[in-house]
This record gives C-alpha cells, structure tokens and sequence, in this order.
C-alpha cells in the first residue's frame, strides 16, 4: 500500500494582500458600482494604482474602513 500523498504547500499569501475591485466589493458585501460609490464618497480608502488600470486595496484599510463604519452607527 502506498502513502498517501503529502497534502501542497499553499501558495505564499502575503500577511496584507492587495485586492482586486472585484474582491474588495466581495469583502464588503457590496455590489462593485456601489464599492466605487463609497470609495468616492471617502467611507472606504482609496486605492493604489500598481498599474494606470490596476487599483489595489490593502485588506488591513478595507477592513479598519468597515469597523469604523460599523462604530459609527
């Protein structure tokens, strides 16, 4: 009988990963246009650009951002 196979490595996750619009709409809870809305409107932070097309949220910003606005309600 063999061994089992030795379960993989996970791939490298950085201890604050940078999300993409669509994952950090996901991690909100929130459509993407309604994401942008809040960007805007100043309730959640404001990206990085890693490229000209490319905003990034740090998830550490994303989610301070929400446990503000859950304190202020």
């Amino acid at each position: 009988m063999a061994a089992a196979a030795a379960p993989e490595k996970p791939a490298y996750v950085p201890a604050d990963p940078l999300l993409t619009v669509r994952e950090g709409a996901a991690e909100t809870g929130q459509s993407i246009s309604t994401f942008w809305r809040n960007v805007r409107a100043g309730r959640l932070p404001q990206p990085i650009y890693v490229s000209p097309k490319g905003p990034r949220w740090r998830l550490s910003e994303i989610r301070a951002a929400l446990d503000a606005l859950r304190g202020a309600r």
